[in-house]
């Protein structure tokens, strides 16, 4: 037992789970005995942690125990002393599903007395937990009835050892190689003289080597981080999870796939891929359904799943360490040239036109005073009385005249005040018809656009659709607390690629794009560089997140899959990886456009002849000024017609 408790000295903690009753057996107590004993001469001081099964409470049970244990402490070890191991390992593998965070089991001890190994050993549920190790005491009558394979091996175990009375028996599972993984392994006997008979490792590094061991994994086609499809049998480089369907018949390439198969070759284990399609994640729902990959993971009819997959249910699966940075944004519509019939009010914005009528409105008045003024000033003749309203409307369309720099009625005053305004307001009005007839002509030259949406604050307040072929584009942000994130949420659909590769073209909708790099945005075939020519890339993300490999909750080499992601990450194989995955499957015009598109760029339409719409600013004026002419005149009319009507009846 001293040999076994050197093996724990390096953990932080260790929970020790037994059954003593009045019923236990000498054998069993003395397995505590020894475990007390080794485990407080070790020379640096370990956490001891116990539940004794049978003073649990009616109301409570081994597996709320344990994942109570495990939450409040980190649990390293674990040492059973019962008469049923196989409870503790379905108590372990509840809390394995249920814990707050991942836990950081190392080693298993399981010291039995009448258990079969042959039958403990082969539990699906050892996959979780490798590195055990079952003690037993050694029986003759039992060895017999194992098989002539156990016998043979039990003999050569005990052909070159100095006695042949083996007094325990360690085992373990296989684990290892493409076949027989469940298999009890006879690891080595300890002998009465407290020696082992092969002094082997008894604690066996599993994961470094797994020996052709099957790796099932489920991806996805989402460029450039998996390509993974079915081709003809002996053209794939990958074999399919089914045995039955004919072997390398999956093509299976991308940025994130490289890093599973250069896993799979330092690891030694044999790669087996289910390919689901372009943009079939899937999802985990609330009633335990599920569907789609990350259903299968959930189900667990496969360990791993990878192909651009974010921090989704962190509380059902597990997730390795980050790959990649995602960031999610939109394509929207470019700006539309404004209506040409506004032309003639382009040039000024709302402020300036509402000064200029005021200043018109103030010049009138005052040439109408000044007006006045030279008539009270001057000779009054009788014959020429002062007619106020007359000269209001002269003076309004004398001043008009003056802005447009057009000739106006002839002004006669003797006054010098009156002739200097004059001069200071044709000096002023030259400059402002120079200035209003210079952004006129740049207008008709090179037109003005609508404001931009480019960022997701505007497209949350335009209360556009946008569209994307998964509702997983939208998982991360569905229960945000932020308005902009709700609204952008809220206004998400899922479209299939036909519908999107129209939308594209309309001028009010948006689709779904990432950002993988500061310099690279991706897109779904369904964007066509034609459609490009009208669109924009938003200045800003809707959110990001970082890329990883998601598996069942335990799986066991998730903690090698983590460091050879950080290797691939710091050696820079994984960003030449992207890159060529980018420049092999993505179209190159198309992501050269779209980085122009980042960077502000605004394609070149060729000239092209003025039509009626260019010069429909100067009709829509001569139409609105008709109109009104015309309007007035008939009320004119009219109110002439009425007040004849009295004179004719006299």
């Amino acid at each position: 037992m001293a040999k076994v408790g050197q093996y724990f000295a390096s953990l932080s903690s260790v929970l020790i789970v037994h059954n003593v009753t009045q019923e236990s057996t000498p054998l069993e107590l003395e397995y505590l005995d020894a475990l007390q004993l080794a485990l407080s001469n070790l020379s640096q001081p370990l956490k001891l942690q116990w539940i004794n099964v049978a003073q649990i409470p009616d109301d409570d049970t081994l597996e709320w125990q344990i994942l109570r244990t495990l939450n409040s402490s980190v649990t390293e070890g674990f040492i059973t002393v019962l008469p049923q191991t196989q409870s503790f390992l379905h108590a372990r593998y509840f809390a394995t599903r249920n814990a707050n965070v991942r836990l950081k089991d190392k080693m298993y001890l399981f010291l039995c007395e009448h258990e079969n190994p042959q039958d403990l050993l082969s539990m699906e549920l050892l996959q979780f937990y490798p590195h055990h190790l079952l003690v037993r005491p050694h029986r003759e009558s039992e060895t017999r009835r194992r098989g002539v394979e156990v016998e043979v091996e039990a003999e050569a175990a005990t052909g070159t050892l100095p006695h042949r009375d083996i007094n325990f028996e360690l085992w373990t599972q296989k684990f290892v190689g493409g076949s027989g993984n469940l298999d009890a392994i006879l690891l080595d006997a300890f002998l009465p003289n407290e020696t082992f008979a092969k002094r082997v490792e008894l604690f066996p590094n599993k994961l470094l080597n797994l020996e052709r061991r099957t790796l099932r994994m489920g991806s996805i086609t989402y460029v450039p981080y998996t390509v993974t499809n079915y081709v003809a049998a002996g053209t794939g480089n990958e074999d399919p999870i089914n045995p039955h369907k004919p072997n390398r018949s999956i093509s299976f390439e991308g940025s994130e796939a490289n890093i599973m198969k250069t896993f799979c070759k330092v690891h030694n284990c044999h790669l087996r891929v289910e390919a689901y399609g372009a943009d079939n994640w899937g999802s985990i729902y609330e009633n335990e359904s599920a569907d789609g990959m990350l259903g299968d993971i959930y189900k667990q009819r496969v360990e791993l799943a990878i192909g651009c997959i974010y921090n989704w249910y962190d509380g059902i699966t597990e997730t390795s360490h980050p790959i990649s940075r995602s960031a999610v944004t939109i394509l929207g519509p470019a700006p539309l040239p404004l209506a040409a019939w506004c032309t003639d009010i382009l040039p000024f914005n709302q402020a300036s036109w509402l000064l200029l009528i005021m200043t018109i409105f103030v010049c009138s008045c005052v040439l109408y005073l000044l007006r006045y003024s030279n008539y009270f000033l001057g000779e009054k003749r009788p014959q020429n009385e002062f007619n106020h309203t007359q000269n209001l409307q002269r003076s309004t369309l004398d001043i008009f005249a003056l802005f447009i720099q057009q000739p106006s009625a002839p002004l006669t005053f003797n006054r010098f005040a009156t002739r200097f305004f004059l001069a200071t307001l044709l000096c002023s009005t030259i400059t402002l018809e120079n200035i209003y007839s210079g952004q006129l002509k740049s207008l008709l030259t090179v037109p003005f656009y609508g404001a931009p949406v480019d960022t997701i604050e505007k497209w949350a307040q335009s209360t556009w659709k946008w569209a994307a072929p998964s509702i997983i584009w939208v998982h991360t942000v569905e229960q945000s607390d932020l308005v902009t994130e709700q609204i952008l949420a809220s206004s998400f659909e899922v479209r299939d690629y036909n519908f999107m590769y129209n939308a594209s073209f309309w001028p009010n909708y948006g689709l779904g794009i990432e950002r993988i790099s500061p310099e690279v945005v991706i897109c779904g075939n369904y964007v066509t560089l034609a459609a490009l020519e009208d669109r924009i890339v938003m200045r800003d993300d809707l959110y990001f997140d970082w890329t990883r490999a998601v598996s069942i909750r335990g799986w066991t080499l998730m903690e090698q899959l983590n460091r050879h992601i950080r290797t691939c990450q710091e050696t820079g194989l994984y960003t030449h990886w992207e890159r060529e995955s980018v420049a092999k499957h993505l179209d190159k015009k198309i992501i050269q456009m779209l980085c122009n598109l980042m960077n502000g760029f605004v394609s070149k339409k060729a000239p092209k002849p003025l039509v009626v719409d260019d010069i429909s600013g100067a009709l829509f004026v001569l139409a609105f000024g008709f109109s009104i002419a015309g309007v007035v005149l008939l009320l004119e009319l009219l109110c002439s017609g009425l007040l004849f009507m009295p004179r004719r009846r006299n």
